[in-house]
């Protein structure tokens, strides 16, 4: 017990001691604050550097410590050491036991004396970071300093100059890095701004579509999407056409460009669908109906120039005097703000206007301010392309003037899909196509090789180039190269002489002949080759190798060929039949010189031989012989009829040798609206061709078609009746004039009266007509009939539509709808009713007008 009482002991009086030694070391380590007050800072140094040597963990040399770095003399450079120290201090204190505390307290130092002194330390620290003031300074002491007595300045002057920094290097990378680093500083979304603008800037630095493109796909949101999409727009218009356009629309539905480039799909149409206006004066103003809509617009003006008379059919309406002219869209809308000298309709929605100044200008419909542009003058091409005149010649641009060529040339124009550019006298061919641009500085240089063109068939090109040629398509896609050919393009095969050796293609240019041959002879679909002086004949196309057994051909038309072999002639007919001429036998094709078979020339196929002794054979197109005999005259009627006759008498037979009944005749007559007249015994009759009835002859004069194979027109005594097919009288013959109203009705004179008579009940319905005019729409026939109380209209039902009242009436086509205009004067109260009429009578508009503004509005 006394060994284990002594070692206790020990113990207690030795960490009595020690914190004896501790406590005044601490003491003595305070008084060096004396020191740094006098600034003698070696002193004071030495004296804690002692105490730190007995004890470095003491709280109160890391406090003096503190204060010693935190000291004015050196000038802010220490203070970090200050903060380490004084954060040594305040984290250790707390270990001190309650007894030392109360000790250390008698010279004032406590945690409180700690915490002033760390938020000093932290004061200074703000200045120092104030003083260097750069981004890193700011952050070190937000960083690493424990009170932050200025974090909200710090903070704020810290992003500031980090903004500053990353608008400075003006990269996206380093804007981005500012608001990524401090996302909720006030200047966050102005760097995202910035960001977007830069980012915008250097992707579409190149001014590429797909890089406008890319840039829309990845940031659809931002405020410059949409410039990004109005800039394809413009790219994308150079040799665009509408699928393009619906392409884009579909694309970039979201986008306001896809608004522009709607209302230009919707120009297309729009002089076409444009309503037609009728105007007329009334109480000092004009007034518009439209007859689309079918009613009076809700706008007029004092004054107006109308296309002629009182009706407008362009797509603006023109007002104002000698001095300002302006233009309106009949919807109301102002056209164009300038003072219009010349206005011409570009039928797209696009007109161009020359203005009081002499300039020239594109104004769309929809868009005045996107949609307009100026030039010298300006040249539609197609729907999306124009020609615009600069100083230095022609220009050619989309309809969003966005300009194609790298050079002006001296003239543009299109014919049918393909561009022609000239400069000087060479040309320049082009398809819309090749005018696509892969960004906004991708103009065009073509090659100017050519110095004349003509077009084959409308289909393919030939463009010469002094002794060469070379063959397009419509879409400027090469089909034979330049080369020193002639190259001719026939129905479904091309012939290439190239320095006499001629050569067959076929429509992919493949050779139909493994030989070439020395001549050829084309002519309506038929093929003759020449080869080792033999000549062979393809009438149904190239089917099989030749024998080219003929000495000499003549194509005369696509059904018959002539030919010789060892001094004798042949006919070769398309169906493959060789019909021999015997010795001296002669050929002559037979024709028909009535104008009203011209359209069906093409399809009269008769061929007569004949022997010095008048023996003579007749064949048809197919080589067939319909008939023969000695001192016949054949006369082709129709395509199908022949009238053969051998002395007095006289046949009619068809083209597969079949005699029409028609019995004896004195005379055939010509071709008239679907009958063939004969004559017999002093009277007409005729044969119907599309049925080849025979009307038996009854009348005086040639038979005119009533109602096509049912009813006609005979003369008896000088005056007209209706008769059937089979001779029949339907209507008596008592009238001077027999005009066709409808089936059943008829417009006849009778006795100098003009009147509409039931023809199967010959009653009249109508009377006492002064004049009547037909009036034929599609399919429909109106007929503007005047009596004395004045003009009306009725229709083919012979129905009065519109009542017999009107001074005058005339009817108007309006882009395919038919309107019947009508005036009647009250001469005694100086007065005229105006009205308008659909087609079937309806009114659309009435209007009562004194008689000096009519006079403004009405014809000469």
């Amino acid at each position: 017990m006394t060994i284990l009482y002594m070692r206790q002991l020990y113990i207690f009086l030795y960490t009595l001691f020690f914190s004896f030694l501790i406590t005044g070391c601490a003491y003595k380590v305070l008084n060096a604050d004396k020191f740094l007050e006098e600034e003698k800072m070696a002193k004071a140094k030495a004296r804690i550097d002692k105490a730190y040597d007995k004890n470095n963990s003491d709280p109160t040399t890391h406090y003096m410590l503190a204060k010693y770095f935190s000291h004015p003399i050196w000038n802010l450079e220490a203070i970090d050491s200050a903060h380490y120290h004084i954060n040594v201090a305040t984290d250790s204190f707390p270990n001190l036991n309650i007894k030392k505390k109360e000790t250390l307290a008698k010279k004032d130092f406590d945690s409180l004396a700690i915490v002033n002194l760390g938020k000093r330390i932290d004061s200074l620290a703000f200045e120092k970071a104030d003083s260097i003031y750069t981004e890193e300074s700011f952050n070190h002491y937000l960083k690493d300093y424990r009170y932050l007595l200025f974090e909200e300045e710090a903070t704020k002057l810290r992003n500031q100059i980090a903004y500053d920094n990353a608008i400075a290097q003006n990269t996206p990378q380093a804007v981005s890095e500012f608001f990524k680093k401090y996302p909720n500083a006030t200047q966050a979304q102005k760097a995202r701004d910035v960001f977007e603008t830069l980012y915008y800037e250097k992707k579409t630095k190149l001014q590429r579509l797909n890089d406008y493109i890319e840039y829309v796909e990845e940031r659809p949101q931002t405020e410059f999407a949409e410039d990004a999409v109005f800039q394809i727009l413009n790219i994308m218009s150079a040799g665009a056409d509408k699928s393009d356009y619906q392409k884009f629309i579909s694309q970039y539905s979201n986008f306001e460009a896809a608004d522009l480039a709607l209302s230009i799909l919707n120009g297309l149409n729009y002089s076409e669908n444009s309503s037609e206006i009728l105007t007329h004066k009334k109480d000092s103003l004009y007034y518009l109906f439209d007859l689309k809509k079918e009613e009076l617009l809700p706008f007029y003006f004092s004054e107006i120039m109308p296309d002629s008379c009182f009706i407008i059919q362009r797509p603006f309406v023109l007002t104002g005097n000698e001095d300002s002219i302006f233009a309106y869209l009949k919807n109301g809308e102002k056209l164009s703000d300038k003072n219009i000298v010349a206005i011409k309709d570009f039928n797209n929605g696009f007109f161009e206007i020359e203005d009081a100044t002499n300039r020239n200008w594109i104004e769309h419909y929809s868009n005045k301010d996107q949609l307009n542009y100026e030039s010298l003058d300006f040249q539609k091409l197609d729907d999306f392309h124009f020609a615009k005149k600069v100083n230095s010649g022609w220009q050619l641009t989309s309809v969003m003037n966005e300009d194609i060529l790298k050079k002006p040339v001296d003239s543009i124009w299109i014919e049918g899909e393909l561009f022609f550019l000239k400069k000087g006298n060479d040309l320049g061919i082009a398809s819309r196509t090749e005018f696509k641009k892969i960004s906004k500085s991708d103009f065009k240089n073509f090659s100017y090789l050519y110095d004349d063109y003509e077009w084959i068939n409308d289909e393919y090109l030939r463009l010469y180039s002094n002794e060469f040629e070379t063959i397009l398509n419509k879409e400027a896609e090469v089909i034979f190269p330049v080369e020193r050919a002639e190259v001719i393009k026939f129905k479904d095969y091309w012939i290439k002489n190239k320095e006499g050796n001629i050569i067959i293609l076929d429509a992919n240019l493949n050779s139909f002949f493994e030989n070439s041959f020395q001549d050829f002879k084309e002519k309506d679909g038929v093929l003759a080759l020449k080869k080792d002086r033999g000549w062979a004949v393809f009438q149904n196309g190239l089917q099989s190798y030749p024998q080219f057994e003929y000495d000499s051909i003549r194509i005369f038309n696509s059904w018959l060929t002539y030919a010789t072999k060892d001094s004798a002639q042949y006919l070769l007919f398309q169906s493959g039949r060789k019909v021999q001429l015997a010795e001296k036998e002669q050929f002559k094709l037979l024709m028909n010189y009535n104008i009203e078979l011209s359209p069906e020339s093409n399809n009269i196929r008769f061929v007569e031989l004949i022997n010095e002794k008048a023996y003579t054979r007749l064949f048809n197109g197919f080589g067939r012989k319909i008939k023969e005999g000695q001192d016949l005259d054949n006369n082709v009627l129709t395509d199908h009829l022949v009238q053969i006759q051998k002395g007095k008498e006289k046949i009619l037979i068809d083209s597969a040798a079949n005699t029409i009944a028609v019995g004896k005749v004195n005379a055939f007559g010509a071709y008239h609206n679907g009958l063939i007249p004969f004559l017999r015994d002093k009277k007409f009759g005729a044969v119907s061709v599309d049925s080849l009835k025979v009307i038996p002859p009854h009348s005086q004069s040639k038979l005119e078609v009533y109602v096509k194979d049912s009813l006609y027109i005979f003369k008896e005594e000088g005056l007209f009746g209706i008769s059937n097919q089979n001779g029949e009288t339907v209507l008596n013959p008592d009238f001077e004039a027999i005009e066709y109203l409808n089936d059943s009705v008829a417009i006849v004179q009778e006795e100098g009266e003009i009147g509409i008579i039931n023809i199967f009940q010959n009653e009249y319905l109508l009377d006492e007509i002064d004049i009547w005019k037909k009036v034929e729409f599609e399919n429909q026939a109106f007929y503007i009939v005047r009596q004395s109380t004045g003009y009306g209209v009725l229709n083919q039902k012979a129905e009065k539509i519109i009542p017999f009242i009107f001074n005058e009436l005339n009817p108007y086509n309006s882009k395919g709808e038919l309107f019947w205009i009508a005036e009647r004067r009250l001469s005694e109260i100086n007065y005229i009713v105006i009205a308008y009429f659909d087609k079937e009578g309806k009114v659309l508009f009435k209007e009562g007008l004194n008689f000096d503004d009519y006079l403004e509005t009405a014809c000469d």
